[in-house]
C-alpha cells in the first residue's frame, strides 16, 4: 500500500461523487444496527439505505447495510453517525471511481476499522496501473 500511495497524484475535491457508509454489525449489534436505519431513514431524506447484507460480501468481511449520501451531506451525517454509533464500525469512503482506492487509501473509519478483503480489488487495481504504463510507454515511442 505505501508504494501504491507514493504513486498518487493529487486529487482534486470535484473527483468526489457521493460517498458510501457501510454499517457492520453481528448477531448481537444488529438490534441497534436496525434502530440506526430506522433513524437514518426518517432524519436523513437524501439518503439512500441499501439492503441488509448479513453475510459477508465484497471486500466486507461481515455483515453490513450501505448508505449513500451526497457530498453536501457529509458535515452533517457523519458527525451524527460518530454520535450514535454506540458498538457499530463505520467504514465511510468517497465514490471517485476507483474502488480499490475509495476502500483503502481514502477510507475512513468511525469506530475501529476492520480488515477488509481488498486482494481481488487491488489486483485489478495493479493490472490497471500496468495496462496505463504500457499505453504510456507505447504513446512515448
Amino acid at each position: 500500500m505505501a508504494e501504491i500511495l507514493s504513486m498518487m497524484k493529487t486529487q482534486e475535491v470535484s473527483a468526489i461523487r457521493g460517498y458510501h457508509a457501510h454499517l457492520y454489525y453481528d448477531g448481537v449489534s444488529k438490534h441497534h444496527a436496525w434502530k440506526l436505519r430506522r433513524e437514518i431513514e426518517g432524519r436523513f431524506e437524501d439518503a439512500v439505505v441499501g439492503r441488509w447484507h448479513d453475510k459477508e460480501m465484497g471486500p466486507h468481511p461481515v455483515s453490513f447495510y450501505q448508505v449513500a449520501f451526497s457530498p453536501e451531506l457529509f458535515a452533517e451525517f457523519v458527525p451524527w453517525l460518530a454520535l450514535n454509533r454506540k458498538d457499530l464500525n463505520i467504514l465511510i469512503h468517497p465514490n471517485t471511481g476507483d474502488g480499490y482506492l475509495d476502500h483503502s487509501a481514502h477510507a475512513m473509519w468511525v469506530g475501529p476499522s476492520l480488515d477488509l478483503n481488498l486482494d481481488s480489488m487491488r489486483k485489478r487495481y495493479e493490472e490497471r496501473l500496468r495496462n496505463e504504463a504500457a499505453g504510456e510507454a507505447v504513446a512515448a515511442e
